[in-house]
């Protein structure tokens, strides 16, 4: 059976570096992405495979959740990548440059290789890492492109070399970008991660960047420090004065319904059927 997890804080750690690798077991991100990519020169790679064999076990006796981010499929190191990683048993993978080709083509390859290695089949998800303006404009094709799929990820840094522009603190630039990718994720009910705010002395910054991904619906965010983890995970939490809120809004509304009645004012505000559900969520996510 596939674990659950908290997917607040997602961290980024070199699969090249045993002592960073280290070091993140102990960190209080939920889930650590061990990344073979962009982080592992070409010459290091394949030491690289081997070494994270030992964290990915260490990082699940932590409760957290085991992420390794291969290389794309349409490179020959990411079906090397797959063929390692996949006897290691990590939660998921997060797959770059995704589209629906190299989706369903890692889902074919981990579907072989569980079987091989006799893992549960589709123990091991997928996360498109949406980068590029075509993995953009097909966000939606891509997120239901397998049901190994349980949640999606912004990549701002590739997309923004690709489209030519600046890569800004504001992030004005990325803001249609971050709404299809959330848009896409709700369209199938997965988590959606934000792409990381790679300024890491700038924390005032961060956390501006954090509270606006969460205000767009993102349920999570990517980063590439570990003086990011608890604004990450404080901004992506649920405060007892929400949950104290919405509470009293959802026995108001109710108790209205049950007075035949279709809406009502709670606190100042007319409150509705969705408001209503809206508050529902939170408890629900609350409660999680």
């Amino acid at each position: 059976m596939n674990r659950r997890f908290k997917r607040r804080s997602l961290l980024y750690t070199p699969g090249s570096s045993g002592k960073m690798l280290g070091k993140s077991v102990d960190l209080n991100a939920d889930s650590i992405l061990i990344d073979l990519e962009d982080a592992v020169s070409i010459s290091e790679k394949d030491a690289a495979r081997e070494a994270i064999a030992e964290f990915i076990p260490r990082i699940q006796a932590t409760g957290k959740e085991a992420i390794v981010r291969v290389n794309a499929m349409n490179a020959f190191f990411g079906v090397k990548d797959l063929i390692a990683v996949a006897e290691m048993k990590p939660d998921a993978i997060i797959l770059p440059k995704a589209d629906v080709l190299s989706v369903k083509m890692a889902d074919q390859i981990l579907t072989v290789l569980e079987e091989h290695h006799k893992i549960p089949k589709g123990s091991i998800h997928i996360i498109p890492l949406l980068e590029t303006a075509a993995g953009i404009m097909n966000a939606a094709d891509i997120a239901g492109a397998s049901p190994r799929i349980n949640g999606v990820q912004l990549g701002a840094e590739d997309l923004t070399k690709e489209l030519g522009i600046k890569r800004t603190a504001a992030g004005d630039e990325i803001a249609f970008a971050r709404q299809m990718v959330v848009y896409a994720a709700c369209m199938y009910n997965i988590d959606c991660f934000d792409t990381p705010f790679t300024d890491i002395k700038d924390l005032e910054g961060m956390e501006r960047d954090v509270r606006n991904a969460a205000a767009m619906g993102f349920t999570g965010k990517t980063c590439i420090h570990p003086s990011h983890i608890d604004t990450i995970n404080r901004v992506f939490s649920v405060s007892e004065e929400e949950v104290n809120y919405a509470r009293r809004l959802v026995e108001a509304f109710e108790t209205a319904v049950s007075q035949g009645k279709g809406a009502c004012m709670f606190e100042g505000k007319m409150i509705d059927a969705p408001i209503a559900e809206r508050a529902k969520k939170l408890l629900r996510k609350a409660a999680e």
